[in-house]
C-alpha cells in the first residue's frame, strides 16, 4: 500500500501588528489522502501530526544577572543562536511521536542540549562565565525565557480531527511576536517514521503609523535617533514650562 499523503492550508497568511497588538491565532486546514482515497488519522493505527512554525535564524543576546556585593548587575553578553520562533503543535507528546535524532533533524520542538552548542561568548569575561555555568545550562535558562513569553512552545492536542480525514491546528502567536516571514510545516508520522510533509508562508507585518516608524528606524536609524532626541527635548521644555506656571 502506499503511504499517506498530507497538504495542508492557513486561513490567513498575513498577520498585521498594531498598537494594540494583543496576540492572533492562525488555524492550519489539511487533509490526507492515499491512492485509494481519503484516511482518516484518528481511525488509522499509528498516525500522527505535527505542526511547527518556525521563524528564521537569529542572535539573541542575554546578559546574566550577577550578585556584588549588595547590589545585582548584568553580566557579560552572551550570544545564543536560535529561531526568532518556534511553536510545534501535535496530537501526542513528541517524545512519543519519533525519535529525538529525527525532531532534531526536523526542527520538531527545542531542548537544551541542541541549544547548547549555539552559546556563544561575546568576551573572554562571558567564557570563564560559559565556561563556570555551562552551556547547557544558560540553555536551559535561555528556553525557560522564550517560553515564558510566547517566542517558543509545544502544545500537546493541538491537532483537531474532522469528519474523514480533515484535520485544523490552532496555533496561537503571542503579542511578542517579532515581525517577519515564516515557515510553517506539518509532519504526517506512522509508527514513528516521516511519511509525509506540507508548508505553507506566514507574514506578520506591522500597519499603521507603528509600521512608518518602524520603517524609519531601520532604513535611516540616524534620522530616527535624532528625532527621538527631538521629540524628548520639546516634551521635557514643555513639561518645565508647565510645572513654572
Amino acid at each position: 500500500a502506499r503511504a499517506a499523503d498530507i497538504a495542508i492550508a492557513l486561513t490567513d497568511d498575513l498577520i498585521k501588528v498594531d498598537a494594540g497588538f494583543s496576540g492572533a491565532k492562525i488555524v492550519l486546514f489539511g487533509a490526507l489522502s492515499d491512492a485509494d482515497g481519503a484516511v482518516a488519522p484518528k481511525e488509522g493505527p499509528g498516525y500522527d501530526i505535527v505542526a511547527v512554525v518556525r521563524g528564521p535564524g537569529s542572535i539573541f543576546r542575554m546578559r546574566p544577572m550577577l550578585h556584588q556585593d549588595l547590589i545585582w548587575k548584568a553580566g557579560p553578553a552572551i550570544d545564543i543562536g536560535a529561531p526568532e520562533l518556534l511553536l510545534t503543535s501535535a496530537n501526542r507528546p513528541l517524545d512519543e511521536i519519533a525519535s529525538a535524532p529525527l525532531r532534531r533533524a526536523l526542527g520538531l520542538g527545542a531542548e537544551a542540549a541542541w541549544i547548547a552548542p549555539g552559546v556563544v561568548a561575546a568576551s573572554p569575561k562571558a567564557a570563564r562565565y560559559v565556561q563556570e555555568t555551562g552551556a547547557l545550562s544558560i540553555a536551559e535558562s535561555f528556553l525557560e525565557h522564550v517560553r515564558k513569553v510566547g517566542r517558543f512552545r509545544e502544545a500537546v492536542g493541538g491537532v483537531k480531527f474532522r469528519k474523514g480525514a480533515l484535520f485544523s491546528i490552532d496555533v496561537e502567536l503571542a503579542p511578542a511576536t517579532p515581525v517577519g516571514d515564516y515557515a510553517v510545516e506539518v509532519f504526517l508520522f506512522r509508527d514513528g517514521a516521516l511519511i509525509s510533509r506540507d508548508g505553507a508562508k506566514l507574514s506578520v507585518r506591522k500597519v499603521g503609523l507603528e509600521r512608518e516608524i518602524y520603517e524609519l528606524a531601520h532604513s535611516q536609524p540616524f534620522a530616527y535617533g535624532l528625532g527621538c532626541v527631538i521629540i524628548s527635548l520639546i516634551a521635557g521644555w514643555l513639561a518645565a514650562a508647565a510645572f513654572r506656571k
